[in-house]
């Protein structure tokens, strides 16, 4: 069977990205052929590809930025000229990957797969415009109106619509009004595992200290982390040999470190940018439990792999991690917009830690069962076949 799986970019390897290239590499694993087009590969990546036999196509461009929305035509031109015209099925990962999939099929009527990581929010979601300045707001007006209709048109063209979770399924049949059948992403299991390194690691950055909170993630307005230093804040009145490990990039990052002097807490905050994701499962390890506090996040790895760590997680009880964490057995769920109610569900697991290893097992035991990578391969194997 040879597959084509259109992206809009890897230049990064956290989230969608992530779990595209892990779909690529397991299906090759399978047995089948392919051919991934996309833009800004990065190089690490590309050696992998080439090593495993995936045929890539990296059409150039940058990603990112405000003349990316106006390269769009562009890009989805030279993603549609780069698909192979003899694939048995296109597989398109989120806007505008989408269009170039819906022009490749007006061609060449071959069965097309969307699998909607999220509807644009830019498109979809009026909140994403609240605390914008009017410039942003004129800016994606512009952007929702030019290429909005083209959006709808695609994933309505699809044979198949698939959604990371039951809440970007609910999502997709409100705004396309089109079924959606949920696919989750999975991981590595064999990977992501409990690392005796983690101690290790604990020792040098922390001597004689109690308790570890982690958390990874995009450091932008989204993914709340400012909500989770004013918690840690509550959590460290009552338990001061107590640190908070932020691991990730982005936009917020200066704002973040200067709440975090402000609150008094930079000596208890350390703020990493370039982990390398190899060294995830260690720390992952290394951590107590691992927060994770998003605004209606449509699904998120990180759970699921602090899980297969043996980490247990508290995370937004909102979103995604209603489907990948259980409440009260792989970890709790908390409100993500109330500080005090987060720090105490914080406290609960860091004042027991009997409790913490049993749902670091029962956690270990779900990403087994349900979000390992063989389960998602399997999936998209049959979702392939069912339009064949």
């Amino acid at each position: 069977m040879k597959i084509g799986i259109l992206h809009r970019s890897l230049h990064t390897t956290r989230g969608a990205e992530k779990m595209i290239i892990d779909l690529c590499t397991g299906l090759k694993k399978r047995g089948l052929d392919i051919t991934v087009i996309t833009q800004n590969i990065r190089t690490n990546v590309k050696n992998m590809f080439s090593q495993e036999g995936i045929h890539f196509c990296d059409i150039g461009g940058s990603p990112i930025g405000m003349q990316y929305w106006f390269s769009i035509p562009k890009v989805v031109k030279k993603l549609q000229e780069h698909v192979p015209t003899d694939l048995d099925v296109i597989n398109a990962h989120n806007f505008p990957s989408n269009l170039a999939g819906y022009k490749y099929i007006q061609s060449q009527n071959k069965p097309f797969i969307c699998y909607i990581h999220e509807p644009p929010r830019f498109f979809y979601d009026r909140n994403y415009f609240r605390e914008a300045s009017l410039s942003f707001k004129l800016f994606f007006g512009l952007i929702r109106h030019l290429y909005m209709p083209s959006d709808q048109k695609a994933v309505k063209s699809a044979d198949l619509v698939l959604a990371n979770s039951a809440f970007t399924k609910a999502k997709i049949e409100a705004v396309y009004e089109k079924n959606a059948q949920v696919l989750y992403p999975g991981i590595d299991i064999e990977r992501f595992h409990h690392r005796n390194e983690g101690k290790i690691y604990r020792e040098q950055l922390f001597p004689n200290i109690e308790a570890v909170i982690l958390t990874v993630s995009r450091l932008s307005p989204v993914k709340n982390i400012a909500m989770l230093i004013k918690s840690f804040k509550y959590v460290y009145k009552k338990l001061n040999s107590c640190r908070l490990v932020i691991i990730g990039r982005g936009q917020e990052k200066n704002r973040l470190v200067k709440l975090s002097k402000t609150l008094g807490l930079d000596h208890a905050i350390l703020f990493l940018t370039n982990v390398p994701d190899k060294e995830m499962p260690i720390y992952y390890s290394m951590a107590d439990i691992v927060a994770y506090p998003p605004l209606m996040e449509p699904w998120g790895l990180v759970p699921i792999e602090a899980m297969s760590c043996e980490t247990p997680v508290v995370a937004s009880n909102e979103g995604g991690p209603l489907e990948s964490v259980i409440h009260e057995k792989t970890g709790l769920l908390s409100n993500p917009r109330n500080p005090i109610a987060f720090s105490n569900a914080l406290l609960m697991l860091l004042k027991n830690e009997e409790l913490r290893h049993k749902m670091g097992k029962e956690g270990r035991a779900l990403s087994e069962s349900r979000f390992s990578l063989e389960v998602m391969i399997d999936n998209f194997l049959a979702a392939f076949r069912s339009v064949l």
